[in-house]
Formats: structure tokens, C-alpha cells, sequence
């Protein structure tokens, strides 16, 4: 479970620097709005996806504990 959010998160900040790559277009002057668009949803979705595994992680780890195993 650990190396899948682990994986996920790294992802999310890969996605987000896809973003400011996209915005940084327009100082340059290539803009190029899909780059932000892509950026901004992956980033979302894998950092969401990392956050609900690893809260789901936590439940179940704190359940075994109350159940004694």
C-alpha cells in the first residue's frame, strides 16, 4: 500500500509541475492552455487517489489494532 501512494503522490507533483510548465509558456510566449488542463486534473486525481488509499490504510490498520490482532 505504501509504495502505491508513494508512487501517487510523486505523480501528483509531476502533474502540478506539468501545470506551471503550461503557464510558464505564456512568459515566453508559446501558450499552451491543454499542458495546465492536463497538469492540473492529474495532479488532482492522484493526489485524491493517494489520499483516500492511504486514509483507508490507516482505518484498517487502526480496526486490527482494536480487534487485538
Amino acid at each position: 500500500m505504501r509504495p502505491i501512494v508513494l508512487i501517487l503522490s510523486i505523480a501528483s507533483v509531476f502533474f502540478f509541475g506539468r501545470a506551471l510548465g503550461g503557464l510558464g509558456g505564456y512568459l515566453v510566449g508559446i501558450p499552451k492552455p491543454e499542458l495546465i488542463v492536463q497538469g492540473l486534473a492529474g495532479g488532482t486525481i492522484s493526489a485524491l487517489m493517494a489520499l483516500l488509499l492511504w486514509k483507508n490504510h490507516l482505518c484498517s490498520k487502526g480496526t486490527d489494532r482494536r480487534k487485538g490482532k
